[in-house]
């Protein structure tokens, strides 16, 4: 099978002699009597047949025959004398031209003078011939008609097979322009296919709509795709701009009636395409073109219509795929595809920069969802005119762009400065601010998508930090970051596995002495002895959710060490479980509190939950409605670290807390200053006016215990009583010591 390209170009290029080039039919006589050549042609001087006269060519034997049909193109028909040097050479010849120089159009007309030689039905059967005469009723009207009749046929089968090979360049060209994604480069493509289709050398232009940016003003334009041969030179002009008017007027005249243009020296195809998105190809041709070329071309006119559509529908696919819908900027693929590039080479100064736009979320639930949209379009907007070519803005993230290029192009003085001044949006003046962080991309890793997470890393640190400056990236955060992400998932193994374990530290009675109930602290032990800080792995398990997990293994662990303590005697000790913001929130806190107590069988009443101030007073009422239910199955409730926050005594009152735990950082106080009481005594007396019971927590010394005493506070915990332990040492602590438990 002939390829597209240069196959498809001499194709047409044969077709071009056919059809506009040769004006005779060529007549091959091959006869080994000059006679009868001369009298052939005599009888057939001058005669015209289907509007063409009559070229001869001639041939006195078999072998003279085939060296003319294997180099001589476009021979009509062939005169063929059956005996000549041999008695069957004609029938060599006939069979030679179909099998061996697959030649199927020519037509073959056998004579001869010894018709036993070559019965008719036999030859025209075997050997393709199509017309078998003998030279004796070959007379001159005969003749004419037996030529008329062979060249119709020829004719016929011309135009089929052209029409045939036509249809197969258009699939293959079809197929290989189908492959080009760029309306440039289909077009360029469009005009050779075309030429090649008729036989042309390659030339003209094709006509596309230029689309307008949608952050301009003013229609689309027609412009010139692409062009060939002596117009090659208009490539990417505006059709307006053209100085031939001929080839303007024909083109808009074509755009305007919405119609192909056919005229001697030129055609104009017009391409219907969806949306409004037409197409028009001026193809120079120098004379008119038949009714079997411009049936070809509506064919591949078609054809290019779709691919030209599926060219539009691809760029689409890109826009949504590479450009953010709502700020026409380049999105976070299309950021990451451009740090892979400037990554890919020696890196210099670069800067990656990326700005958050604080409380946008506030504004989406304040003021909707459009003026949200809105404000970012605001910020592109404002942004733009800071951005030099050497600089990519994308949009990066909902409420985060992110900027890349050389640091002295940056401008971020100016950047910065412009996020001074409210953006006007709708009948909103909105003042807005911009967390940031940048990196210097030698110090990031050697991807975009590497790159973008490192910058990320240090936006999230900026989050946190309070005095709003601009965070810089350095390598120590992502060392810190895969460390807190491998720190996580042994965590989780480990929960998984039940190598945590939970030690104990009492509660004493400050005025009996007596044991009013035990701490359970999580603990993470190591091989080598060593324990993981429960201020590094809580605060994780909180925030990745963990603690769900961990608080479920805790509130077992401890149920089973309940257990076990009153089977040794111990029915009253207390204990009091820390339950994260994460937890209580947690709608199964409850229901997994009962469970667990069920299915051990013991009282709830020797449980209490311990909350922190701050997560008492965060939406007091539902922490209200909570800690009710908590009480009604019997579980007491203490609020730790109580001073540290700022609550409203109203809501304490209502919390039906049963104790008050104050932070170790007001006893660690006690004794210092002018006033060594003050906190302390405030949190006891306020305790007890409530009704509420009062612990204290970090008690270190004699003499924090003694002031504690003389102030009235109930209970105390800390490393002057005992330091946390595991059951079993405490067990044994219990029962050697002699302390007892309060009833």
């Amino acid at each position: 099978m002939s390829q597209p390209g240069h196959d498809s170009i001499e194709f047409a290029a044969e077709q071009h002699v056919a059809r506009f080039g040769q004006r005779h039919w060529r007549i091959l006589i091959v006869d080994d009597e000059p006679d009868v050549h001369q009298a052939t042609s005599f009888a057939l001087k001058d005669e015209i047949i289907l509007d063409r006269p009559l070229e001869f060519l001639h041939a006195y034997n078999a072998d003279e025959a085939l060296q003319i049909l294997s180099r001589e193109p476009d021979i009509a028909v062939v005169l063929l004398d059956v005996v000549m040097q041999g008695n069957e050479d004609g029938l060599v010849v006939a069979r030679a031209i179909r099998q061996q120089l697959n030649l199927n159009e020519v037509r073959i007309v056998l004579r001869t003078g010894h018709p036993g030689y070559a019965p008719e039905y036999r030859v025209i059967r075997d050997f393709g011939i199509n017309d078998y005469k003998t030279k004796s009723e070959l007379t001159q009207i005969r003749l004419q008609t037996t030529l008329t009749t062979a060249i119709r046929s020829y004719q016929q089968l011309k135009a089929i097979n052209a029409s045939r090979r036509g249809l197969e360049m258009i699939v293959e060209a079809s197929s290989t322009l189908f492959e080009r994604r760029s309306p440039e480069s289909f077009a360029s493509g469009a005009l050779i296919q075309l030429a090649a289709l008729l036989g042309l050398a390659p030339g003209g232009i094709i006509c596309m709509r230029h689309p307008v940016s949608p952050t301009r003003r003013g229609k689309s334009e027609w412009r010139i795709a692409s062009a060939a041969g002596e117009m090659q030179h208009l490539t990417g002009q505006a059709l307006s701009d053209l100085d031939d008017t001929v080839v303007v007027n024909a083109v808009e005249h074509a755009l305007r009636s919405g119609s192909s243009l056919y005229t001697d020296r030129f055609v104009v195809l017009y391409l219907n395409r969806m949306r409004d998105q037409e197409a028009a190809v001026y193809l120079p041709t120098q004379q008119p073109l038949g009714d079997e070329d411009r049936q070809l071309l509506e064919v591949f006119c078609a054809n290019l219509a779709i691919g030209l559509e599926n060219v539009a529908l691809f760029r689409q696919l890109q826009e949504l795929a590479y450009i953010d819908p709502l700020t026409h900027l380049p999105n976070r693929t299309q950021f990451v595809s451009q740090l892979d590039r400037i990554l890919k080479q020696p890196v210099g100064n670069e800067l990656v920069l990326m700005l958050d736009v604080a409380h946008f979320s506030q504004i989406n639930d304040a003021l909707g969802h459009l003026i949200g949209d809105q404000l970012l379009q605001s910020i592109a907007q404002r942004l733009r005119p800071f951005i030099a070519p050497t600089v990519t803005l994308a949009r990066v993230g909902v409420d985060v762009f992110g900027l890349v290029g050389p640091l002295p192009d940056m401008r971020l003085d100016a950047l910065f400065e412009s996020f001074e001044r409210p953006f006007a949006v709708a009948s909103h003046q909105l003042r807005i601010q911009v967390v940031s962080a940048a990196a210097h991309l030698v110090d990031t890793e050697p991807t975009g998508i590497g790159c973008l997470k490192d910058v990320t890393i240090a936006l999230n640190q900026a989050k946190h930090a309070e005095d709003g400056k601009l965070m810089w990236y350095s390598p120590a955060m992502s060392r810190a970051s895969r460390q807190r992400l491998d720190l996580l998932h042994d965590l989780e193994s480990a929960i998984r596995q039940s190598q945590l374990t939970v030690h104990y530290q009492p509660q004493i009675d400050l005025s009996s002495g007596a044991i009013v109930g035990v701490e359970a602290l999580a603990r993470w032990p190591q091989l080598d002895g060593s324990f993981i800080a429960p201020d590094r792995f809580i605060p994780l398990a909180e925030q990745s959710g963990l603690i769900i997990e961990l608080g479920t293994w805790l509130f077992d662990n401890v149920c089973q060490q309940l257990l076990a303590w009153r089977e040794a005697g111990f029915d009253t000790l207390r204990v009091a479980i820390n339950v994260s913001m994460v937890q209580f929130n947690h709608e199964g806190l409850i229901d997994l509190l009962a469970d667990t107590l069920e299915r051990y069988a013991l009282p709830t009443s020797l449980i209490e939950v311990e909350i922190t101030e701050s997560v008492a007073m965060t939406h007091p009422e539902d922490v209200i409605g909570k800690i009710a239910r908590l009480k009604g199955l019997g579980v007491s409730v203490a609020i730790d670290d109580f001073g540290t926050g700022f609550s409203s005594l109203a809501y304490l009152q209502k919390l039906g807390a049963d104790r008050l735990k104050i932070d170790r950082a007001f006893i660690r106080e006690m004794g210092l200053g002018d006033n060594p009481y003050s906190i302390a005594e405030m949190v006891i007396n306020l305790g007890h006016k409530l009704g509420i019971k009062v612990i204290a927590e970090g008690v270190e010394s004699p003499a924090q215990a003694t002031l504690l005493r003389s102030l009235g506070c109930d209970e105390a915990q800390g490393y002057l009583f005992a330091k946390p332990a595991p059951p079993a040492p405490l067990t044994h602590w219990f029962l050697e010591t002699g302390l007892r438990l309060a009833v």
